[in-house]
């Protein structure tokens, strides 16, 4: 296993894409026409090297080896949620079809079923389960004011972050993802980079307006700047308000700390740069029922 992870570590593989790779790659030496379960149902035996049990057996090496970096957080990305006075970043979870989202101060409450009108299950929800870090005392002391502002951003969020996701063919969206995951992560560093944050909320805002452009046919310059990146989208049918754009607009100075940015400068400008994505891109809306 050790010789199989070196030659795979040199393909530049992401380590949760390392165990299938391995596995494959061990099928190959042991049995290659062999067939072999993707993985077991029950707790095998430490000494069960099986076909059956192989997988699991590599899978357990990799934990423990390498722990929670083979882990992938699956859901669609994440947002930022002011949640009593404070930001909080929330990690959405992979959810399809219908659902109900709630907010319940109960945080062992995370996903259970209801009933609908219709006799059908649908999943429940419970928000806060997905704010990395909060504890039993904030969600106490959350009003019903503050719940149902909490439940709007969170569907804004939820509905432009799974509508950016799914642009990865689209040119310059890879990278303007890239770009809208850095500005969100440098606000929750241990020491928080809002220069950069900022930073990268201009680039992805300015990723986003070139890639409408580019897939509406319409000619650009190469600019940094968003104000005229704007007029030209107002070719394509979209109008972006100036707020917006100074909101986001930054000298590359922030890089340096030529200019500095404070926290709520940050925050808002990756809340204006992905209200900005939602409103040139048309983000469908994630349709929801509360019962």
């Amino acid at each position: 296993m050790e010789k199989i992870d070196r030659e795979i570590s040199e393909r530049n593989l992401l380590f949760h894409q390392r165990p299938i790779h391995a596995f494959m790659e061990l099928t190959k030496k042991i049995d290659p026409k062999g067939s072999f379960k993707m993985f077991s149902s029950e707790t095998i035996s430490p000494n069960d090297y099986s076909n059956d049990a192989l997988c699991t057996q590599v899978n357990n090496w990799y934990e423990s080896k390498y722990g929670d970096r083979i882990k992938i957080h699956m859901g669609p990305g994440s947002y930022i949620l002011i949640i009593a006075n404070e930001p909080w970043e929330v990690e959405y979870p992979l959810c399809f079809g219908r659902n109900e989202f709630v907010i319940n101060s109960n945080l062992t409450r995370e996903n259970h079923n209801i009933i609908s009108s219709n006799d059908s299950k649908i999943p429940s929800i419970n928000i806060l389960c997905h704010v990395k870090d909060i504890t039993q005392q904030v969600a106490k002391s959350l009003s019903q004011d503050e719940k149902n502002k909490i439940l709007q951003e969170y569907m804004f969020g939820l509905n432009a972050v799974q509508s950016l996701r799914s642009l990865r063919n689209v040119p310059y969206m890879e990278q303007a993802m890239n770009d809208y995951d850095i500005s969100v992560s440098n606000i929750f560093h241990k020491y928080p980079d809002y220069n950069n944050s900022k930073w990268a909320s201009l680039q992805f805002a300015e990723k986003t307006m070139k890639a409408k452009l580019n897939t509406s046919g319409i000619t650009f310059k190469k600019t940094h700047n968003l104000s005229k990146l704007a007029e030209e989208v107002k070719l394509a049918g979209f109008n972006i308000p100036d707020q917006i754009i100074n909101n986001i607009q930054c000298s590359a100075g922030v890089r340096y700390g030529e200019v500095i940015v404070k926290k709520q400068e940050a925050i808002l400008s990756v809340q204006s740069s992905l209200a900005l994505f939602a409103d040139i891109f048309e983000a469908s809306a994630y349709e929801y029922e509360r019962f």
